[in-house]
């Protein structure tokens, strides 16, 4: 089973979800010419609509892998959330400053369109709480697959399992091993030691 690494996939899903939203508010800036200007023209309307699907095929791959798609899906939900709000909630002047941070692809305000209307911002929101649901869910997992901690025991060699103590009665309380009593050796002629208060064998 693939170990969850959530803190990794909030890294990555913080960056990509910067990438894709700044690719993002390019390609809907082109496409929206389309409709200003009435323009029919497939071959211009095609490529910014790939952009999108790439964008969002790439971020729903890394969201779907086990490993990091919970940490992934929370960074993502996070960034839209926070630019979200402040775009809505802040100065107009404060809001087109951050606005800025996201055309680094040369598009002036380009980002107006996803941040301003509030698609951002309602997209972020459940991506935030699933993911938070699912980090939870790894939290949980990777907890019961490591099993009950067993109390460390002194004695014994490094990794020797100790098993715990018996509780025997009196009457087990002998070696359990007895051997039997060794007899010094006897020569010809040789009379066996004498103690005290001991009868000489007949």
């Amino acid at each position: 089973m693939t170990k969850p690494l959530p803190a990794l996939g909030l890294v990555i899903g913080l960056i990509m979800t910067y990438v894709g939203m700044a690719g993002a508010s390019l390609a809907t800036s082109k496409l929206m010419i389309r409709v200003q200007i009435f323009r029919n023209d497939f071959g211009h309307t095609l490529p910014w609509l790939a952009l999108l699907v790439a964008i969002a095929v790439v971020l729903g791959v890394l969201m779907v892998l086990p490993a990091i798609g919970s940490g992934v899906t929370t960074g993502a939900g996070l960034l839209m959330t926070v630019v979200g709000l402040a775009a809505v909630l802040l100065p107009v002047e404060h809001a087109l400053d951050l606005i800025r941070l996201f055309d680094i692809f040369g598009k002036r305000l380009g980002a107006s369109y996803l941040l301003f209307d509030g698609t951002v911002l309602l997209v972020g929101i459940p991506l935030l709480l699933v993911g938070i649901r699912r980090w939870t869910q790894d939290a949980k997992l990777a907890k019961l697959t490591q099993g009950p901690q067993q109390p460390q025991q002194w004695g014994g060699y490094p990794g020797q399992q100790q098993q715990p103590p018996q509780h025997r009665s009196p009457q087990d309380q002998r070696p359990q091993h007895q051997y039997p009593q060794q007899q010094p050796p006897q020569y010809p002629g040789q009379q066996p030691p004498q103690y005290p208060g001991q009868q000489p064998p007949r």
